[in-house]
């Protein structure tokens, strides 16, 4: 027993120590090489930085040649971009050259394009006029582009020698590394022979026969004894061990077939879950492949499983594809993402998210497709029918408000026929005396004809009344046309507008519906236009003042206000009427909620107005107490603003 054991040590030690050794070696080799192949792919790196500096650099220098031939100065902001970038660039190559005098030339090359920067400044500055300041500007830039180009060659030459001697180093280093592994393996395997062959003379042959019965064909049901009943004590403890090992391998190998059956169970339960999902179930690869399906996958892609394997996800879903062509794994990963198959489905629209998982190590991705075409023929119906919904209530809010538009035209236009109607009286007696004056035997009659009829009254009277009449024309004027307008259905794209003579528009409409229990009081002071659908915000603007209106019993007050808060227009519609209970408040836009008698409202009006306001991408809020009134702020976005500046800029600086 105690020979055996130690053989065994003796043994054990000898391969742990040349083990030892040989690791050792082969580890040292190894880091060293690993050293100069991480350097030398660092500083392939450099070099594709430095490429695409260079790339970059082409594109900068050109974009110059543009603004300095043609002096379009429009592209200095161009410029100032691309120069950006390239110090970006630059910063990255200082950050990992190794070099003294690299990093020099790196920040010369920074130094060069901000002493550009400053140049390309200036000249977007100098008139059209200034063509000598200008020659003295392109001679200036020139300079400094000329040496950024010099340094820049200068830098890429020392980044590819310093590539190549490292390309050299990683060579030597694996061809050493090579030679190294090759004579510890020949040393090693001469080692293990040796002691595979003093382990069999001293060890192996006392349990050739627990060996031979181990090998002899046995069938399931047979119990395998391995016990030796003469043989030495290790031996004997050795036949028991191994007889107690065989019974647990046994019981471990029932187990595992167990286990087996049940994995193959899951399986088909998993397969069948998969293909009664109701959307279709897609797993895809890290490089974007598909590599398994259920049904409802071939169904949306009207292709069979065969012909969907192994395809590239984005050849269904182009979303899933990066710009180059690669698969997109941050878009995959998105959720409830709508999006388009590709061009050939006749149905295109669906709705994916995904999941990144882990499947034996690799990263995989699961990834679900909704077809949609059915929600998106329902929202298109639905936009459609909201269409018409707020035609249809623009309808009712004229007809609502026809009586009192009628009123007053009704008004001026009475005045307009009595003012006709005194004319005409006047006619005749002013061609009588003109057919006496003509005359010069009638100037007596003509004079007594004067006295009589008061002509210098008439002649006094005709002025103010044809000016009365013209201005309750143009009055009649204005109300038809403000009324056509509302009517009018608005275009498809949107029109630039004041807000401001909106409010005013509106107010002429209602005048007839306010003038007789409410004082207006305007604070008009946004000044500005914006790019909206006007007939569609003119309707918001006259349900808000008809319901200031309505909630006002007898006699009151309504404060409308337009000015710009931040980065948005706020118009606000403040009243003091009967106000509206916190109750109420959270339900009034909703569709059809409404707190008047029944066919006194339709309960659509703020509703359509939050639509309306939302389609503009613009929101409204509203604060109100009982019996103290209602406020609502209604606010737009300042970018529409913006755009209308820039397009009214543009339209002077053409004309």
């Amino acid at each position: 027993m105690m020979k055996i054991s130690n053989y065994n040590q003796l043994l054990a030690i000898t391969t742990l120590l040349s083990g030892v050794i040989i690791f050792a070696s082969l580890w040292h080799q190894y880091q060293k090489v690993e050293q100069i192949s991480r350097a030398h792919y660092e500083s392939r790196l450099l070099v594709q930085t430095i490429n695409y500096t260079f790339t970059m650099s082409r594109i900068w220098l050109t974009t110059q040649d543009l603004l300095f031939a043609g002096r379009q100065t429009y592209l200095a902001k161009g410029i100032q971009d691309q120069s950006i970038q390239l110090k970006k660039n630059l910063i990255s190559v200082a950050v990992k050259v190794s070099k003294i005098e690299s990093e020099n030339l790196v920040q010369r090359l920074i130094s060069a394009i901000e002493s550009n920067d400053d140049i390309v400044n200036m000249f977007a500055k100098i008139s059209m006029q200034e063509t000598k300041l200008w020659q003295t500007t392109v001679a200036e830039s020139d300079k400094v582009t000329t040496q950024y180009v010099k340094d820049l060659e200068q830098l890429s030459e020392q980044v590819l020698s310093e590539n190549n001697t490292l390309s050299r180093q990683a060579k030597i280093a694996a061809g050493n590394f090579t030679s190294l592994s090759v004579l510890v393996v020949s040393l090693y395997s001469l080692c293990i022979l040796f002691i595979v062959s003093f382990f069999s003379k001293y060890i192996v042959k006392p349990i050739e026969k627990i060996t031979a019965l181990a090998q002899r064909p046995i069938t399931d049901k047979a119990i395998v004894e391995f016990r030796q009943r003469r043989a030495p004590t290790e031996v004997k403890e050795l036949s028991s061990a191994i007889q107690k090992f065989t019974q647990h391998i046994i019981v471990e190998k029932q187990k595992a077939e167990q286990e087996r059956l049940n994995v193959i169970r899951a399986n088909d339960k998993a397969s069948i879950i998969m293909d009664t999902i109701p959307c279709a179930v897609v797993l895809v690869n890290e490089f974007g492949l598909i590599k398994e399906c259920n049904i409802e996958t071939e169904k949306l892609l009207l292709s069979d499983k065969a012909d969907i394997i192994d395809k590239q996800v984005s050849y269904f879903v182009p979303a899933l594809a990066t710009l180059d062509g690669q698969f997109d794994s941050e878009m995959a990963i998105k959720s409830m993402q709508e999006s388009l198959l590709a061009p050939k489905f006749e149905h295109p629209h669906i709705e994916f998210s995904g999941r990144k998982i882990v499947i034996k190590c690799l990263v995989n991705y699961l990834i679900t497709l909704i077809d949609i075409n059915e929600r998106k023929h329902s929202q298109k119906a639905l936009s459609s029918l909201n269409e018409q919904l707020i035609n249809a209530e623009k309808l009712a809010s004229i007809g609502q408000l026809s009586a009192g538009i009628a009123h007053e035209i009704n008004n001026p236009v009475g005045y307009i026929s009595s003012n006709l109607d005194i004319l005409s009286n006047y006619f005749t007696p002013l061609m009588s005396y003109i057919k006496l004056v003509k005359n010069p035997d009638e100037n007596i009659a003509a004079q007594a004809l004067y006295q009589q009829e008061d002509l210098g009254f008439i002649l006094d009277d005709i002025e103010p009344l044809i000016a009365s009449t013209l201005e309750g024309a143009a009055r009649v004027n204005k109300i038809i046309k403000d009324l056509g307008n509302y009517a009018h259905v608005d275009e498809k794209s949107p029109e630039t507008i004041s807000i401001d003579e909106l409010i005013e528009k509106s107010l002429t409409l209602v005048t007839n519906e306010l003038k007789y229990k409410v004082e207006i009081t305007k604070d008009l002071d946004a000044n500005v236009d914006v790019e909206c659908f006007p007939q569609k915000l003119l309707q918001v603007f006259i349900n808000m003042l008809v319901n200031s209106s309505h909630a006002i019993e007898s006699k009151g007050n309504i404060f409308i206000s337009s000015r710009i808060v931040q980065q948005e227009v706020n118009i606000r519609f403040e009243d003091d009427g009967a106000g509206i209970s916190q109750d109420h408040l959270k339900s009034i836009f909703d569709p059809f909620f409404t707190t008047k008698p029944v066919g006194k409202g339709t309960g659509l009006g703020l509703h359509i107005v939050r639509s309306i306001i939302e389609e503009h991408h613009g929101r409204i809020d509203v604060g109100s107490k009982i019996g103290q009134g209602s406020q609502f702020d209604i606010y737009l976005p300042i970018h529409h603003i913006e755009i209308a500046k820039r397009k009214l800029n543009i339209n002077k600086i053409t004309s």
